[in-house]
């Protein structure tokens, strides 16, 4: 029995390894979310489409940006699921891959007291497909281009020392700014060609008070990972061309050293 391959339990040797910054576990609070418009919701778009007469209900305006961002309480983020394929010849069945499935996404609210939250969501819902006529819009008017939530992680960011904002509060905690780091971005799911399908049930009672949430659920064409670059690898496209194999095949197009 070969037994090279395997590690020492050693606790020094984990307390080192744990110790490294990028190897700190990750938590799951720090997290910002963002949408972009849809056509349906954008105002630069005649009536046939169906955009909107302002900017009320676009996403990337200031109030409704921070509203879905702020008040953005949970987010389960999608799975990812092989699906496969059996053939049996002699003895066990063999299983191999055919596709890729993925799952649904839900994002909680607390719905702040103008219900900003729900009419936005109620609106982009009733544009898509109206009760009045029962007919639905065009799928590249009312999805979501780009649904991205970016995560957020304690220090080796840039120096507090380059926001006036935080050097004050820092000055007036007594902590010291010189060395304080800010947050950095570690990964980023970004959800393709989104839109809401489902819109929370809201329970009233006349119990203690607390906050008012909002589940909203979403559907997505598929979604990518982004991490920084020395955690990750393109890969290399081969296939079989008349002068042998090649690897001149175009590449899709990576977003990892852009957002990093």
């Amino acid at each position: 029995m070969n037994t090279q391959e395997a590690q020492y339990p050693s606790y020094q040797d984990f307390l080192a390894f744990s110790r490294r910054e990028d190897n700190h576990p990750s938590f799951t609070n720090l997290f910002s979310v963002h949408f972009s418009a849809p056509r349906l919701l954008q105002n630069n778009l005649g009536p046939t489409v169906g955009g909107s007469s302002s900017k009320k209900l676009d996403p990337g305006s200031s109030d409704l940006r921070e509203n879905l961002n702020y008040y953005a309480n949970s987010v389960n983020l999608p799975s990812k699921q092989m699906t496969t394929g059996s053939f049996l010849s002699v003895g066990s069945a063999i299983k191999y891959a055919t596709s890729v499935a993925y799952s649904q996404m839900n994002i909680s609210f607390i719905v702040p007291r103008s219900q900003y939250t729900r009419s936005f969501f109620e609106e982009w819902t009733t544009r898509v497909s109206s009760d009045a006529n029962q007919y639905c819009e065009f799928y590249d008017d009312y999805v979501c281009p780009s649904l991205r939530v970016y995560k957020w992680e304690r220090g080796k960011g840039d120096g507090v020392y380059t926001d006036p904002k935080m050097i004050r509060a820092l000055r007036q905690s007594g902590d010291p700014f010189l060395i304080a780091k800010k947050y950095r971005i570690t990964a980023v799911w970004e959800m393709r060609n989104i839109f809401p399908f489902n819109i929370g049930s809201i329970q009233l009672n006349n119990d203690s008070s607390r906050a008012m949430t909002l589940t909203i659920g979403f559907m997505y064409e598929r979604y990518r990972l982004l991490v920084n670059d020395d955690f990750s690898d393109p890969g290399r496209y081969i296939s079989r061309g008349e002068g042998g194999f090649t690897d001149n095949i175009p590449q899709p197009p990576r977003y990892n050293s852009t957002v990093f």
